[in-house]
């Protein structure tokens, strides 16, 4: 009686153990995303300030592309996979900087939302980019990073970006 018991207890144990590791992924709560975007100019407009005024220029743009996963093991990493990833920004010509909202649409239609913060650089932007949440498994996330933004031509540009995320 005594071994089956034992048997009994190593069965559940193991059956127990064998449930955990089929859980979904999506219940991990917290992780670090990286992924590479390819981008398009699709639409810009600026607008001069009156003469003396010193921020010069201020101007709107949007890009749209394709965001590819290359580093993160939480499944919630991998669905950001080719995700659809628009880019809406502002800046100011005069002080060099703006900001952007960018949102991601996987392919089951799920959106992450995120703010950035952006200082001109040499080959494009730079700066810091802050999860605000988004739909379905994204809903309440939180987390921040940075990006690096480089304009390859005219048209195409791409965006190597990194955050830290964690769900309520």
């Amino acid at each position: 009686m005594l071994a089956s018991m034992r048997t009994s207890g190593i069965a559940a144990a193991g059956l127990a153990l064998l449930a955990a590791l089929s859980m979904p992924a999506l219940a991990q709560k917290s992780g670090h995303f990286q992924g590479h975007a390819v981008l398009l100019n699709m639409k810009y407009s600026d607008m001069k300030a009156p003469d003396g005024h010193p921020y010069k220029t201020m101007f709107t743009g949007e890009q749209e592309g394709l965001i590819f996963h290359n580093g993160g093991g939480a499944a919630l990493d991998r669905m950001l996979d080719r995700a659809h990833y628009i880019v809406q920004y502002v800046g100011d010509a005069g002080s060099s900087s703006g900001y952007c909202m960018k949102t991601f649409t996987t392919k089951d239609k799920h959106q992450l939302h995120a703010r950035c913060d952006w200082k001109a650089t040499a080959t494009g932007s730079a700066g810091i980019v802050t999860l605000l949440g988004g739909t379905g498994p994204f809903a309440g996330i939180k987390g921040k990073g940075k990006f690096n933004f480089v304009a390859v031509n005219e048209r195409v540009n791409w965006d190597d970006i990194e955050w830290e995320w964690e769900l309520p």
